[in-house]
């Protein structure tokens, strides 16, 4: 009986020595552990010290600096260029033509008895976001949208952008804006209206079609072909619009651009 006492002492201590061999074992890993990684913090730190001073700056963005400007230039245009006439930015709706309303449905009815129609507003032309249907709506085949944009620019440019015919609730593109002018003024309503351009907007093409302005002083001289980018100063723009793709009710304007190079020194009235 004490012969089997003695052994089990014995099986115990071996035991109690193993754990505790183990547990230092473990206790000088985690030391070792935590030593390594406070060391690697400390030499990260270092090199982007070292880094800041020795390397380009632009080597030195991060994944979310990337993707945050590759999506503020989807956003901002998708082409890459900056839209002047974003009303975000500071662009607004002057005055317009008048905006055609859709009788089929009342958007709110009490008894059957409609009391409110939706209707399109025309600052749609100049917001960021096209979708299907959210456009501006304008009233028969020809009429007029006036913007004054963010600040005076020499207009290098216009875009024009309609939704593509894939996504399209009726499946066809009558509605979109065909010929149209487009008329600058430089600094108040009062001035003098100056044509920019003549063009049409094909709708078998890509949706957002830019075109570029040429010097409207040379255009008169001549077929326009040969004169250079303008390089007139203008504050506001009238997108003219003079037919459709075929829609005799209406013409739907999702989103118009204006691009240029901002000229912050020019004396306002």
């Amino acid at each position: 009986h004490c012969s089997n006492s003695t052994v089990q002492n014995t099986r115990t201590q071996r035991e109690e020595l193993q754990m505790s061999v183990f547990l230092l074992f473990v206790r000088l890993f985690l030391f070792f552990y935590m030593y390594a990684m406070t060391m690697v913090s400390h030499m990260m730190k270092l090199l982007r010290i070292i880094a800041h001073f020795v390397l380009p700056a632009s080597w030195l963005k991060s994944t979310r600096d990337i993707v945050q400007e590759a999506l503020a230039k989807y956003n901002a245009d998708r082409l890459g260029l900056a839209d002047y006439a974003l009303e975000s930015v500071g662009g607004s709706v002057l005055c317009s033509s008048e905006t055609y309303f859709a009788k089929s449905g009342a958007m709110y009815s009490v008894f059957g008895i409609p009391l409110w129609y939706h209707s399109s507003n025309p600052r749609e032309v100049i917001q960021p976001d096209v979708q299907p249907g959210k456009c501006w709506a304008m009233d028969g085949t020809h009429g007029y949208v006036m913007i004054q944009l963010a600040m005076p620019i020499m207009v290098s440019a216009i875009s024009l952008e309609h939704i593509p015919k894939e996504v399209a609730p009726s499946g066809r593109l009558d509605s979109a804006p065909k010929d149209f002018l487009i008329i600058g003024k430089e600094r108040t309503t009062d001035s003098p209206d100056v044509v920019l351009g003549r063009f049409t907007y094909h709708i078998d093409r890509e949706p957002i079609q830019v075109f570029d302005i040429k010097d409207p002083y040379c255009q008169m001289k001549s077929n326009g072909n040969d004169c250079p980018i303008n390089s007139k100063v203008f504050f506001i723009i009238t997108l003219k619009i003079l037919n459709n793709h075929g829609n005799p009710d209406f013409t739907c304007i999702y989103r118009l651009r204006v691009h240029g190079q901002p000229i912050n020194t020019v004396p306002m009235d």
